[in-house]
């Protein structure tokens, strides 16, 4: 064999082991390798209070700590994002990691449509989705009140959550409705922030339909008739808007009131449209 084979082989040999070893600490150093930091965004667009960065930390495990002091191999980002999720305060989340080195987390803490009250004496807020937040006194967010049971089983979510998450995203409806309930008869009944007013909404179809069909009647009759004409307006028929004229007294409707009280709203014997589809009721009805 040759003198400049054999140097070529030997060459070759050094340079294959070199590979090998530089391969494995390349390895090592990978798994050995730490995020340089990590950085946790609540973006808190409602101002909620719901979840802090501190909260989404320590639902981890004590991230900060844990970032400081282990290998980027014990971080499973998938799974730490599945944990962050699963906190009932939090609406969405993404983990990143950053070529830079550092971990990233933003959170979105939940967007509530409603704050229940149920009849078992619990309060909680609910979103478009059915996940629940228990309120307390740390946090207080601006949206209808709902009376009624948003269990997993119950109609009442079937019933209301789509129409919730309509009204949530309507700024003129989310400032007009105060109060959402179910009457005894199945009618989904709205109390409006206008004082002395009940809104039968029947049930929870056509939701566009109907409110449009509502604040139409708000923008155009209301201001002619006048604010204080009418104490109930039902936009449960197709087509039209029935209201009674003010002859009777509501009584006064307590946070937990009965849905029974609602039941009177909804005689269309004695009512007849107009041209417009707009029905005006002045039969008392007791």
């Amino acid at each position: 064999m040759e003198k400049d084979t054999i140097i070529k082989i030997a060459l070759t040999v050094v340079l294959a082991v070199y590979l090998v070893f530089a391969l494995a600490m390349t390895g090592l150093a990978e798994r050995a390798d730490r995020y340089n930091g990590v950085t946790i965004s609540v973006v808190d667009s409602i101002g909620s209070g719901f979840v802090s960065d501190a909260d989404v930390a320590g639902e981890c495990g004590d991230l900060y700590a844990l970032v400081a002091s282990q290998p980027r191999e014990a971080f499973d980002l998938r799974d730490l994002e599945q944990r962050i999720l699963n906190m009932p305060v939090v609406e969405s989340a993404n983990v990143a990691a950053y070529c830079n080195g550092s971990l990233h987390i933003d959170v979105n803490p939940m967007v509530p449509v409603a704050r229940v009250f149920s009849h078992n004496g619990q309060s909680y807020y609910i979103n478009r989705t059915g996940k629940k937040v228990i309120a307390n006194a740390n946090y207080h967010v601006d949206v209808p009140i709902v009376i009624g049971d948003f269990n997993d089983s119950s109609l009442h979510a079937e019933h209301l959550l789509p129409m919730l998450s309509y009204i949530a995203a309507d700024p003129t409806l989310n400032a007009l409705v105060s109060t959402v309930t179910l009457s005894a008869s199945g009618d989904i009944i709205i109390i409006p922030v206008i004082r002395g007013q009940v809104i039968n909404f029947g049930d929870k179809d056509n939701v566009s339909d109907k409110f449009d069909r509502l604040k139409t009647f708000y923008k155009k009759v209301m201001p002619v008739k006048g604010w204080n004409t009418y104490d109930t307006i039902s936009v449960k028929w197709a087509g039209q808007v029935v209201a009674s004229r003010r002859e009777k007294s509501l009584g006064r409707i307590s946070l937990q009131t009965e849905e029974s009280e609602f039941d009177y709203i909804d005689d269309i014997a004695t009512m007849t449209p107009d041209a417009d589809g707009f029905v005006e009721d002045s039969t008392a009805h007791v």
